[in-house]
């Protein structure tokens, strides 16, 4: 800010027919008109000065940087721009054994951001909230370095200052404070820094966790579909950022700030949000967004799981196994496509079993496996078949013979590769522990109860997940904008076999198969009972309920209930009569 005769000089200098009697007479004029204890003298004689047609701002030697006029070799840098974001304070060790403080804020102006790291006793501006974002700071005596990846910061030392401007200062000023311009997807490539993207929210993905290798934290990230009129783009948010975004929806439109891009694991353009990342949600207004399809080619990258982790439905994943079968290739033919097959049966370090299916290409690149090596296919997709679950590599699928990397490789699978596998193994319920974690078991019972959850949801035809509504349209998390959702069974029975209970749950064709209903018919049966006394589970669980069922599916573990349970792949009603024979063999066999 000018001092009050630094103010008075420049009216002289225009305006020559007055002298400094004259000026300071407006000045107290002008404070008396405005009042004296709203404003003081300097705000006063820039108020003159502006009525004067005096532009402070544009007279001033020191005169005022844009941030695209910011370079390394700049000193003495006077800047006004708006705080965008604010780092907390932390302090450090100097080699001397001193303490020292530091702390930063993001500014910005409609040719840019830069970041601004503030020392010592100036990073009081931020430890005592007298800055908050959205405030039009000045900056002055600043010195340019080098930062984070080579960028650019302004740095504020002892020398320099840092204040916010009043609102009767920014008139004054007449500076120019939208933020920059947001990149056209079209127009991204990789390795951009500090670039701001405008975006329709197409598809949201799963938040997932993970352990860094480098030193054993757990980090955080999730992924999302944006879209301008220019193309899509996948954009991805990491721990904190991965938090803040855990509630966003399809049809939102945000703008995220100081991004860099980098390729995918497939060669795609990604953005991703840094640590000097600024996220601006639901933004108002309508944005022009290009049509994305479901096949698009746009999916979550899960990374490497274990196999009892796999669930039907997963796309993108990456699996290790060794192999303990192998089945010979074939040729199919279907319509006017032909094609190859293979089937092969792998464990890994669980010594949980997997049939993987590769198809066409894919053929080819195991033609030299064989039962012993460990394999590693990535971007596969997983698929429900006969009430198992099954890895399919495709086109996409990039597979790696005997990584040296593996902790597969001393793995002893003794004589599994002569076993049968996929055979659910029949139990009563007590003898359910942890062994059986992730096998496929065979149960007998009674259905004793039925969860009180809404037993019926809107699913993606595609994928099979859960749709949301927003102003009456469907939308999945994965593939977009559904027209015609499927209506989907999803609930769980007790079952009681006399030695315990255990729960199990159902979905899909499974679920109806039990409840001789498919999840249409139910939810027009709901629909009609609506008004009655009776909830959805109520109407429904009349027909099962004491029911002798055979269940077969695989057990897991529910982390909310902290027991095990199973979900089920197969179900039938076995005959009483035949039931009750095979009970009473098997009571003659233990007593002889």
């Amino acid at each position: 800010m000018h001092s009050l005769e630094e103010i008075i000089e420049r009216i002289l200098k225009h305006h020559p027919q007055y002298d400094r009697k004259d000026i300071l007479t407006m000045i107290k004029e002008k404070r008396e008109e405005l009042g004296p204890d709203v404003i003081n003298d300097e705000a006063a004689a820039m108020i003159v000065a502006r009525e004067l047609g005096v532009d402070l701002l544009q007279d001033s030697s020191r005169g005022q940087f844009r941030v695209e006029d910011i370079t390394e070799d700049k000193r003495n840098v006077a800047l006004i721009a708006r705080v965008i974001r604010l780092d907390t304070m932390r302090t450090f060790r100097r080699r001397d054994g001193s303490e020292g403080r530091v702390a930063s804020l993001l500014v910005g102006d409609s040719t840019g951001t830069i970041r601004v790291v503030l020392w010592d006793d100036m990073t009081r501006a931020i430890s005592e909230g007298h800055i908050n974002k959205g405030d039009v700071v000045q900056i002055r005596g600043g010195y340019v370095k080098k930062g984070l990846r080579d960028s650019l910061e302004l740095n504020i030392g002892r020398m320099g200052s840092i204040r916010v401007l009043e609102d009767y200062e920014l008139e004054e000023f007449n500076t120019e404070l939208a933020l920059p311009e947001s990149t056209k997807i079209k127009d991204l490539t990789e390795g951009m820094y500090d670039v701001t993207v405008l975006a329709k929210i197409t598809r949201v993905f799963n938040l997932s966790t993970f352990i860094r290798k480098s030193d054993g934290s757990e980090g955080k990230v999730l992924s999302v579909i944006g879209a301008d009129d220019t193309g899509s783009i996948r954009i991805v948010f990491w721990d904190d950022f991965a938090e803040q975004m855990r509630d966003v929806q399809v049809g939102e439109v945000i703008r995220i700030s100081g991004a860099y891009t980098r390729s995918s694991r497939d060669g795609a353009v990604e953005v991703h949000s840094g640590r000097s990342a600024v996220i601006e949600r639901r933004i108002e207004g309508e944005l022009e967004s290009v049509e994305i399809s479901a096949d698009a080619g746009f999916s979550e990258s899960l990374g490497l799981r274990r196999i009892k982790e796999l669930t039907p439905d997963m796309r993108d994943v990456d699996v290790e196994g060794k192999v303990v079968r192998m089945f010979p290739a074939r040729e199919w033919k279907k319509d006017e496509r032909e094609g190859k097959v293979q089937n092969i049966i792998v464990v890994d370090e669980d010594l949980q079993e997997l049939r993987v299916t590769f198809w066409n290409e894919a053929v080819d690149k195991v033609a030299e496996l064989q039962v012993g090596d460990v394999i590693r296919i990535c971007h596969a997709y997983t698929k429900e078949r006969e009430g198992s679950i099954e890895l399919q590599a495709g086109r996409r699928a990039e597979i790696e013979i005997n990584p040296q990397d593996s902790n597969l490789m001393e793995l002893d699978v003794g004589n599994l590769s002569k076993q049968t596998f996929m055979v659910a193994k029949p139990v009563e319920i007590k003898e359910i522990d942890e062994e059986l974690d992730g096998k496929t078991v065979e149960i007998r019972g009674i259905i004793v109860t039925m969860s009180q959850t809404r037993p019926i949801y809107l699913a993606c035809p595609k994928c099979n997940k859960k749709v949301n509504e927003d102003r009456g349209k469907h939308f999945c998390p994965t593939c977009g904008e559904v027209e015609q959702p499927d209506y989907r069974f999803a609930y769980s029975i007790r079952v009681d076999d006399g030695s315990e209970t255990i729960m199990v749950t159902l979905f899909g064709n499974t679920a109806e198969r039990l409840m001789s209903i498919s999840a249409r018919e139910a939810s027009e049966l709901i629909e009609r009972g609506k008004g009655g006394e009776m909830s959805p589970t109520e109407l429904l669980q009349d027909r099962i309920l004491g029911k002798f069922v055979l269940i077969r599916g695989r057990v897991s573990r529910n982390r909310l209930r902290n027991e095990l349970e199973v979900t089920a792949n197969y179900v039938e009603f076995p005959d009483i009569v035949e039931e009750s024979k095979r009970v009473r063999e098997k009571l003659d066999s233990m007593i002889n």
